[in-house]
C-alpha cells in the first residue's frame, strides 16, 4: 500500500512535471526571448534613429561649411578693389600683398586655392597654400569647375564638391562685382569669376567631427570602406566623388546592456524555481500546489516586466518615467539620476509638471495634457528641466498609458531623451551663420535682414532711421607692422568700444575687414546720428593696448539716412559714398551723405576709369625740365615729369590725376613706365642725368629694387645716370624700412636726392641717417629769396649744410636772373626753375640740348666773383 502510494505520488509528480512545469517554463523561455527579441529590434530602431540624427547633424555641418565659404568668398568678390586689381587691370602685386588676395586667404581664412579667372576661362591670378604664384586653376581642378563657375557667374555663389588630383575639395566660385558696379551692364559672359577652395583634410574633418560630436570622422573613397554612418560628398552634377564616414551613437546597445542582466537573472531564478518545483513535487502534494501558486506568481511577474520592456522597446529612451493616474511620478531609472545628477527620491510624488517645464514647443506641451486627459500617447514633447547644478537643459518626452488587471487607467510610463547638447550644436550653427566670428558682431548677412526691418519698422512708426558706415584709419598699417593677430586683437577691442556708445534699440554689425556699420533708429534724426558719431571719434581716439604696444588709430564715419533712399542696398551704399567723403576730408571726421556726393563719386570713377584707359591707350607722356650747372654753365641733368593728355579734356593737372593713380594702387604700373621711359629716352642724350620722382605709395611696394634693377638691366642705362627724388613723407611712418630700401637702392649704384627739403619736420635727422646725393631746396624758400630774410637764411643754412656733407644743392623755382645770381653767389652750383627752361616734350628737350649755349651774364658773375 505504501508502496502504490509512492508509486502514484512517482507518478503524479512525474506527470505533473511533464503536463505543467515543463510547458511552463517553455512559455516563460519563449516569452523571455519573444522580450529579447523586441528589444533587439528596439535597440535596432533607436540606433538606426540615431543614425538619421547625426546624418541630419552631418549635412547641417556641410552646409555651414558651404554657407561659410559662400559668405568669405563674397565679401572678397564685392570688394572694389579686387574689381578694380583683377578684373579691371591685373596687378599681381597688389593681389598679392597680404591683406588683399595673398597669404592671408590661406592663414587667415584658412582656404588651400584661390583663382581668378577671366571671362574667356584664363586663371590670372592663383593662390596655392598661401603662395600667390601662376597657376592653371583647371589643371589643378580638371572636372566640374568649369559648370561651377558658370553657376557662380550670375552674382550669387555656387559651392560644391570637386576633385583635384589628389584630393577632394569644397569649392566655391563667384562673379567679381562690387556693390559700385551695376550687375547689369556686364553680362554673366563678361565677368570675372573668383574661386576658393579648402581641401577636406584631416584638418576640416577633425573640425566638423569635433563641432556637431560626430565620432571618429573620416573620409573614404569607396562606400564599400564605410564601417559605421555614411553620407556621400556629390559634385554639382550628383556624382558621388567620396564619402564622409563616422561612427554613431549606439543606445540601443547600451539598453541592451541594461536589459540583458535581468533578463539573466530571470533564466536563473526560472532554474531554481524548477529544481525546486520538482524535489517539493515528489515529497507531496501540497507541496507541489505551493510550488504552483508559486510559478503562477513568478508568471505573472513575468508577464509585467514583459509589458514594461515592451514599452521601452516602443519608445527611444535615456531613462525611463512612470506616473499614477493623477500623473504623479512614482518611478525614475537608474539612468534619471546619471543624467541629470537629482536623486530620485527627492522627485518621486511630484506631479510630471512640477519637474519638466513648458520649452519653446507649447503647442507640444498642450498636446502633453490633451494626451494625458484623453489616456492617449504621446511622442516628440520637447520640454525643459534644471538639473541638480540648476542649469536648464532641454529634453523630449514620450509616453503612453498603462491601464490595471481590470481595464481601468493606473498611470503613463515613457521614456526622457536629454538633447541639449543637439540643441546647442544647432544653436552654434545658426550662430555662426550670422556672427562675425571673431568680434561676434552681426554679420552682413544679419545687418542686412535687420536694416529690411528697420526700413518696414520706420515706415510704419514714421519715426527717423541712420546708417552709419565706419572704416578705422591706419588699420592696414597695424597689420603691417605687427601683424594680424594684433589687427584681431584691435578689431575685438574696437568692436567693445563700439557697443558702449550704443542704445539698446541699435545694431552694429562688422561687414568685413576694419569695416562696421551700425542702424540708429531715433526720432531726433539727424542731431543724434552726429552726437553717435562724435561719441565714437572721442572713444577711438583713447589708445588701444595690444601685445605690449599703445596703438593710435582714429575712425572715419558715413552717414546716411532714408531720406535719399528706402532700398537698404542702396541705403548702405550713400553710407559708404559718405565715409569715403568723410576719408578725403582727411580721416578722423564724419560726413552726412548728400545727393552731390554720389555725381562726385561718379565723375570720380568715370575719371579713374579714362586713367585706366590711358596706360592702355598710350595717353601719359613724359616732359623734361632741365636742371643748370651754374660754375659749368651746361645742363647738368634733366627732371622727368608726367603728363595726361586726355583725348577730350586735354592736359590734366598731375595735382588731379597722381593722387587719384596713389590711392588706388596704379600709381605703381604707371610709376613702372616712367621710370622705364624716363631711363629709355635718356639714352638718347649721353652724359646726361635724368631725375625721376617716386610717389610714397610707389616706394612702399615691395618690388621697387627689383624693378628697377630690371629697368636698367632691359634699357641698358648706367645706374649712375639715373636719379631716384623721393620726399620727407616716405620715411615718416616707417623709418627704418625705408633706410633699408633706399641702402638697397644705393647699392645699385643709383643716386637718390630728396626733394622738398625744408618743408617737413624732420629733415636733418634723415640726412644723419642715409647718405643722400641731393638736396633739393623747395621752391617755396626760392620764390621769396630776395624779399625775404628767412628764406635767404634757411637757403644760405641748407647749402653749408650740403657742403659740409659732400652732397649736391638743387634750387628748385629759379624764375629771375636774381635769383639765379644770388643763389650762385650763396654757394648753390645747380639750379632748376622756368628761367633756364619749362618741362617739354622729348623732342623739344632734344632741341634745347642742341641749342644750349650757356649763360653769358654768369660767366660775368663768376669772374666778377673772383
Amino acid at each position: 500500500m505504501e508502496a502504490a502510494d509512492l508509486k502514484a505520488a512517482s507518478f503524479s509528480g512525474e506527470k505533473f512535471t511533464r503536463r505543467v512545469v515543463v510547458p511552463m517554463a517553455g512559455m516563460v523561455i519563449l516569452a523571455i526571448l519573444l522580450v529579447l527579441g523586441f528589444a533587439v529590434i528596439s535597440a535596432d530602431g533607436q540606433n538606426r534613429l540615431e543614425v538619421e540624427s547625426s546624418t541630419a547633424l552631418a549635412e547641417t555641418a556641410l552646409s555651414v561649411k558651404k554657407r561659410e565659404i559662400a559668405r568669405n568668398l563674397q565679401d572678397y568678390a564685392v570688394w572694389e578693389d579686387v574689381f578694380k586689381n583683377l578684373h579691371e587691370t591685373l596687378d599681381f602685386g597688389w593681389a598679392s600683398t597680404n591683406g588683399n588676395v595673398g597669404a592671408n586667404i590661406y592663414e587667415g581664412l584658412g582656404y588651400d586655392l584661390a583663382f581668378v579667372l577671366r571671362p574667356d576661362g584664363k586663371t590670372v591670378y592663383a593662390v596655392v597654400d598661401g603662395v600667390p604664384q601662376t597657376a592653371d586653376a583647371f589643371s589643378i581642378i580638371p572636372r566640374g569647375l568649369d559648370s561651377l563657375v558658370e553657376s557662380g557667374s550670375t552674382g550669387e555663389p555656387a559651392v560644391g564638391f570637386l576633385r583635384s588630383k589628389d584630393q577632394l575639395l569644397l569649392v566655391a566660385a563667384t562673379a567679381i562685382l562690387p556693390p559700385s558696379v551695376d550687375a547689369s551692364t556686364i553680362p554673366p559672359k563678361n565677368r570675372s569669376s573668383l574661386v576658393f577652395a579648402k581641401a577636406l583634410d584631416q584638418t576640416f574633418v577633425e573640425s566638423i567631427s569635433s563641432d556637431y560630436l560626430l565620432d571618429s570622422l573620416k573620409v573614404v573613397e569607396q562606400e564599400e570602406q564605410a564601417d559605421g554612418a555614411t553620407l556621400p560628398l556629390v559634385d554639382p552634377s550628383g556624382k558621388a566623388l567620396s564619402y564622409i564616414v563616422w561612427t554613431p551613437a549606439t543606445p540601443g546597445y547600451q539598453f541592451l546592456k541594461w536589459l540583458l542582466p535581468p533578463l539573466a537573472a530571470a533564466m536563473v531564478l526560472l532554474g531554481l524555481f524548477a529544481h525546486q518545483v520538482i524535489r517539493k513535487v515528489r515529497r507531496s502534494t501540497e507541496e507541489l500546489e505551493e510550488s504552483a501558486r508559486t510559478v503562477e506568481t513568478y508568471a505573472q511577474t513575468l508577464e509585467e516586466s514583459e509589458a514594461r520592456f515592451r514599452d521601452v522597446a516602443e519608445a527611444s529612451s535615456d531613462w525611463i518615467w512612470e506616473c499614477d493616474g493623477e500623473m504623479r511620478l512614482v518611478y525614475l531609472s537608474t539612468r534619471f539620476s546619471e543624467v541629470t545628477g537629482i536623486s530620485a527620491a527627492s522627485i518621486l510624488g511630484k506631479q510630471l509638471d512640477q519637474f519638466f517645464m513648458k520649452d519653446t514647443d507649447a503647442e507640444g506641451w498642450e498636446r502633453l495634457h490633451a494626451s494625458a486627459h484623453d489616456h492617449v500617447a504621446f511622442r516628440h514633447v520637447r520640454c525643459s528641466y534644471k538639473d541638480a547644478q540648476g542649469r536648464m537643459r532641454i529634453c523630449r518626452l514620450a509616453g503612453r498609458p498603462i491601464g490595471s488587471s481590470k481595464g481601468q487607467l493606473s498611470g503613463f510610463r515613457g521614456t526622457a531623451t536629454d538633447i541639449t547638447e543637439e540643441v546647442e550644436a544647432h544653436a552654434r550653427a545658426n550662430h555662426l551663420a550670422l556672427h562675425d566670428a571673431l568680434t561676434e558682431l552681426p554679420n552682413r548677412l544679419l545687418f542686412r535682414e535687420r536694416l529690411i526691418y528697420a526700413l518696414s519698422d520706420n515706415r510704419r512708426r514714421h519715426s527717423d532711421l541712420a546708417i552709419l558706415c565706419l572704416d578705422l584709419d591706419h588699420f592696414k598699417e597695424v597689420n603691417d607692422t605687427l601683424g594680424h593677430g594684433a589687427g584681431d586683437v584691435l578689431l575685438r577691442q574696437f568692436s567693445a568700444r563700439l557697443q558702449t556708445c550704443l542704445q539698446s534699440g541699435d545694431t552694429v554689425a562688422r561687414l568685413g575687414g576694419d569695416e562696421f556699420a551700425i542702424i540708429q533708429s531715433s526720432a531726433n534724426q539727424p542731431q543724434d546720428a552726429g552726437a553717435l558719431s562724435r561719441r565714437i571719434i572721442e572713444i577711438v581716439k583713447q589708445p588701444f593696448q595690444v601685445e605690449g604696444h599703445e596703438l593710435h588709430v582714429g575712425v572715419s564715419i558715413g552717414v546716411a539716412f532714408p531720406d535719399h533712399a528706402d532700398d537698404p542696398d542702396k541705403l548702405l551704399k550713400n553710407a559708404d559714398i559718405a565715409l569715403y567723403r568723410a576719408k578725403q576730408g582727411g580721416r578722423g571726421n564724419v560726413r552726412f551723405f548728400e545727393p552731390q556726393m554720389d555725381l562726385e563719386l561718379q565723375a570720380r570713377k568715370a575719371l579713374e576709369y579714362d586713367l585706366r584707359q590711358a596706360l592702355l591707350k598710350d595717353e601719359l607722356e613724359l616732359h623734361y625740365q632741365p636742371l643748370i650747372d651754374l660754375e659749368a654753365q651746361k645742363v647738368s641733368a634733366v627732371e622727368a615729369l608726367l603728363r595726361w593728355r586726355h583725348p577730350s579734356r586735354g592736359l590734366v593737372s598731375p595735382g588731379e590725376f597722381i593722387p587719384l593713380a596713389e590711392e588706388t594702387g596704379m600709381i605703381i604700373s604707371i610709376g613702372e613706365w616712367v621710370l622705364r621711359t624716363a631711363c629709355q629716352q635718356a639714352l638718347s642724350w649721353p652724359g646726361l642725368r635724368v631725375a625721376v620722382n617716386l610717389s610714397p605709395v610707389q616706394f612702399r611696394h615691395r618690388e621697387l629694387v627689383d624693378t628697377v634693377k630690371q629697368v636698367l638691366e632691359d634699357t641698358g642705362l648706367e645706374p649712375g645716370r639715373l636719379e631716384l627724388e623721393i620726399t620727407e613723407s616716405v620715411l615718416i611712418n616707417d623709418t627704418e624700412a625705408a633706410l633699408d630700401i633706399l641702402s638697397a637702392l644705393k647699392g645699385i649704384g643709383v643716386h637718390i636726392a630728396m626733394d622738398d627739403f625744408g618743408t617737413g619736420y624732420s629733415s636733418l635727422g634723415y640726412l644723419n641717417s642715409f647718405p643722400f646725393d641731393k638736396i633739393k631746396i623747395d621752391k617755396s624758400f626760392v620764390t621769396t629769396l630776395e624779399d625775404k630774410v628767412k628764406s635767404l637764411a634757411i637757403v644760405r643754412s641748407v647749402i653749408g649744410l650740403s657742403e659740409s656733407l659732400s652732397m649736391t644743392t638743387t634750387a628748385e623755382g629759379v624764375e629771375t636772373m636774381e635769383q639765379a645770381m644770388l643763389l650762385l653767389g650763396e654757394g648753390c652750383k645747380q639750379v632748376q626753375g622756368y628761367f633756364f627752361g619749362r618741362p617739354v616734350p622729348a623732342l623739344e628737350m632734344t632741341a634745347f640740348l642742341g641749342n644750349w649755349q650757356g649763360f653769358t651774364v654768369l660767366k660775368s658773375l663768376k669772374t666778377d666773383a673772383a
